[in-house]
């Protein structure tokens, strides 16, 4: 058995500079969450075509990867703390705009060496805080708020893809699920693009797309 890690909620570097407020903010969790649901999906468009049993399946983008954690346990009774404003407060800060972003600020999970650590980067990716649920079960005299538990979403947020620019010729790999509509969406965000590839490279047939091949992709001149 090993040593006992708490998770928590960073901050992600990059918006630790950007925003003073953010400097070395992290929300621990007070005990570690019982259940973890990670889901990622992806949803092809259809192109119905006629005589066809079924239709193409044009893939282009995936949908972002999703983090749930079911319930999230926060006790201050024994010490009299107000855990919205020791816990609460605080996730809900990763909920709003801050104005020197101009978005949410940027988070990461991390849970001892497997869960957000660079080495295993296993979930290690950037996200979003998405959504919260707390539920308030118990109360002091006054008032105040000394048990709750919150449900907690996260949202990956996209990373930046390098390609060429839509005004400048270059080459490109065909992948093995690649299409010319998929590769004149990625190029230039308009799948409808797909016969200017089509005739720089000489294709006559665009079902006849082989992966390995090399594409020139042409500008768009404007």
């Amino acid at each position: 058995m090993g040593n006992l890690q708490h998770a928590m909620i960073v901050v992600h570097a990059d918006d630790k500079g950007k925003s003073a407020g953010f400097a070395g903010f992290k929300v621990d969790f007070m005990f570690n969450p019982e259940a973890v649901r990670v889901s990622k999906t992806i949803k092809p468009k259809e192109n119905k075509q006629a005589g066809q049993n079924a239709p193409a399946l044009q893939f282009t983008t995936g949908n972002s990867t999703m983090i749930e954690f079911g319930e999230i346990l926060f006790d201050g009774f024994d010490a009299r703390e107000d855990v919205y404003a020791k816990y609460v407060s605080r996730l809900e800060l990763l909920l709003k705009v801050d104005s020197s972003l101009h978005r949410p600020p940027l988070v990461m999970f991390h849970w001892g060496a497997v869960w957000g650590d660079k080495k295993s980067e296993i979930h290690a990716g950037v996200y979003f805080v998405t959504g919260l649920d707390t539920n308030y079960t118990m109360f002091l005299p006054d008032g105040t708020p000394v048990r709750c538990t919150c449900k907690l979403s996260l949202t990956e947020a996209p990373t930046k893809q390098d390609k060429g620019s839509p005004d400048t010729a270059h080459v490109r790999l065909v992948g093995r699920s690649d299409s010319l509509q998929s590769l004149a969406a990625a190029e230039y965000d308009d799948p409808g693009q797909w016969r200017r590839i089509a005739q720089a490279n000489g294709i006559d047939d665009p079902l006849s797309l082989e992966p390995g091949r090399r594409l020139l992709i042409p500008p768009i001149l404007r």
